[in-house]
């Protein structure tokens, strides 16, 4: 510098102070849950805002839980294996679950697995008669009893009345206005028809009234065979297979949505329906024994954008891939091996292509169920304890054995009161951030 004289060295500039109100924005920005980990053990005050309740809501709102791992039918969980993104998150999750279900009322090997969504379990004591269901959250050893389903002896397969067919799905809240509840809060569709007369019916129990109550007439809920789930929406394939039925699950109303030319009319097409970001509907159409799946995309506002889009066409070894499509931001395919290629089961990202292996060879030809979930310290309870009090003193606990188990190096000693323990909410970060590492 030509003002400075020999020998002397420019004064270091200062950085410029992050304020405090911006640490929480950048904080919400961390895609990778295991960074978050990593962030809090920097210093006290960076431990209280990632583990406080506010703070837990606002990301998992923004981040989809991870891919952890799946269930087979004999209800075993094979957590994801590296490198996918997820296999820290997954073992982190593996180590803190207890995926036998011991809470479950005895014997818990009777129950069987319905269905899996959003860090829930749906099970039923009987494969085929409902007449005992319960939803559990595994990673916090919770569950809930559900009440039997009103008039259904009418509806169990019998030697007079014939087959009976039957559909169950597991849902996310939709019925509470408060933040807190609706992450607690769940429903659970079902449906039976009667083989011989198509006689239908259809029920629906939400978990903030503890009541299953009737599909409201003209719902179109009892009607119809629904296959995914996705965007808060059911979707089926009409019986000329030329447009999609979409039943809105908040509001019970059917609509009817045109499908791409590629997708109609052929019963040896498949067609699976996908989540592909905020507002976003992904569509994967794969005629059989063709190389070419074909990827469209449909905005969800209305409007000339709301049509299908062709974005993508992949083409893979149909005598090689076969199709394990979920209602995910991923579309799994499984591939039965080659000499450049170990069999496995493959995760397709939707906004890359890129394919990922998720499960080794000997699972990957299994019937599996995707379980997706934050790590312990980034969950919130899936199942609510029934009592807003109940819910507030386990998140307490956590926040106290927090901040007794593990003081970051370097890092002042806090001297935390009751209202700070309170401030700290979801807490568990000590407890797994060696795994997630």
């Amino acid at each position: 510098h030509p003002a400075l004289h020999a020998g002397e060295r420019p004064a270091p500039m200062d950085s410029p102070q992050i304020p405090d109100d911006l640490f929480p924005e950048i904080f919400l920005r961390v895609p990778d849950p295991a960074d978050l980990v990593r962030i809090s053990a920097a210093c006290v005050s960076f431990r209280c805002l990632v583990a406080s309740r506010s703070f837990l809501r606002r990301y998992r709102k923004r981040h989809a839980p991870p891919l952890v791992g799946f269930f087979d039918f004999q209800r075993v969980f094979h957590p994801a294996e590296p490198p996918y993104p997820s296999a820290s998150a997954a073992k982190a999750v593996a180590l803190a679950a207890d995926f036998s279900f011991p809470f479950l009322p005895a014997p818990a090997s009777d129950w069987h697995i319905f269905e899996i969504r959003d860090g829930r379990v749906l099970l039923g004591r009987d494969p085929d008669d409902f007449e005992e269901l319960v939803v559990c959250d595994p990673l916090h050893r919770r569950h809930l009893l559900l009440p039997r389903i009103p008039g259904l002896d009418e509806w169990l397969p019998s030697a007079t009345t014939g087959g009976i067919g039957w559909q169950i799905f597991l849902l996310g809240g939709g019925d509470d206005d408060d933040e807190a509840a609706e992450e607690t809060s769940f429903r659970v569709i079902w449906r039976a028809e009667r083989e011989d007369d198509d006689n239908q019916v259809a029920f629906v129990f939400s978990s903030s009234t503890g009541q299953w109550r009737a599909a409201p007439p003209g719902s179109g809920l009892a009607s119809f065979s629904w296959r995914q789930y996705v965007h808060g929406c059911l979707y089926g394939m009409t019986d000329c297979r030329e447009k999609l039925r979409v039943l809105d699950t908040r509001t019970m109303e059917v609509s009817l949505l045109d499908l791409p030319l590629e997708a109609k009319g052929y019963a040896y097409v498949y067609v699976d329906v996908v989540e592909a970001g905020e507002g976003i509907t992904g569509l994967f159409v794969r005629p059989r024994g063709t190389p070419d799946i074909r990827y469209f995309t449909r905005r969800n506002n209305g409007g000339s954008s709301s049509q299908w889009q062709l974005e993508k066409i992949i083409s893979l070894d149909p005598s090689q891939w076969q199709s394990a499509g979920s209602p995910r931001p991923n579309w799994f395919l499984r591939h039965s091996g080659s000499p450049s290629l170990d069999a496995g089961l493959f995760s397709l990202d939707v906004k890359t292509f890129q394919l990922e292996r998720v499960l080794g060879s000997e699972l990957s030809m299994l019937c599996l169920w995707p379980y997706t979930n934050f790590p312990p310290f980034l969950s919130t309870p899936a199942v609510s304890s029934g009592t807003q009090e109940g819910d507030e003193k386990e998140m307490l606990e956590q926040g106290a054995e927090m901040l007794q188990a593990e003081e970051p190096m370097g890092s002042p000693h806090d001297e935390s009161t009751a209202d700070d323990v309170d401030a700290q909410g979801q807490a568990g970060v000590s407890r797994t951030g060696d795994v997630a590492d």
